[in-house]
């Protein structure tokens, strides 16, 4: 049985939980693929994470708990869209779910667009993207902190 609740503050009421699918990585329109581009991914969905869980306003869903209902639904070979990813954080008690890819469009250039949703409702709350121009294994974790940061204004804001 996957499971999770919101975590209590310091001092205040419980956080309200979100659920991070792993970014997705999607080279269809790269000039060439590299090695580490999957690596440049993971290491976009830590920094996703670890800003959001710093967070005062939110708590982070348990990435491996998460990774597995994920893993779960997707085991007919079909990726998680997005009634999928909200069905997965009803699933997990996360009120909120945030999903997005990495693309990359050349050896320069790539592009992260990523969304939150309201897990009761099912609706976006928030649609970003960044465009990631130089070292991408150094500029895809700084697009995903700035992702994460709207995140957690964007349900602070939703919350009063």
């Amino acid at each position: 049985m996957l499971w999770f609740t919101a975590v209590a503050a310091q001092s205040g009421p419980p956080r309200p939980a979100v659920a991070v699918i792993n970014l997705r990585f999607d080279g269809q329109h790269a000039n060439v693929l590299q090695a580490g581009d999957t690596a440049v991914v993971a290491a976009a969905t830590s920094k996703l994470r670890a800003t959001l869980g710093a967070s005062d306003v939110v708590a982070v869903a348990d990435s491996s708990v998460t990774a597995a209902a994920v893993a779960a639904v997707e085991a007919d070979g079909n990726p998680c869209d997005n009634a999928c990813a909200v069905a997965v954080a009803r699933r997990l008690g996360a009120r909120w779910v945030a999903k997005g890819t990495i693309s990359n469009l050349s050896n320069l250039v790539w592009l992260l667009s990523a969304e939150l949703f309201d897990a009761t409702t099912g609706r976006p709350v928030l649609a970003d993207s960044y465009e990631i121009k130089g070292e991408a294994a150094r500029m895809a974790p700084g697009a995903a902190h700035m992702f994460a940061q709207r995140v957690e204004k964007t349900i602070g804001r939703l919350l009063r």
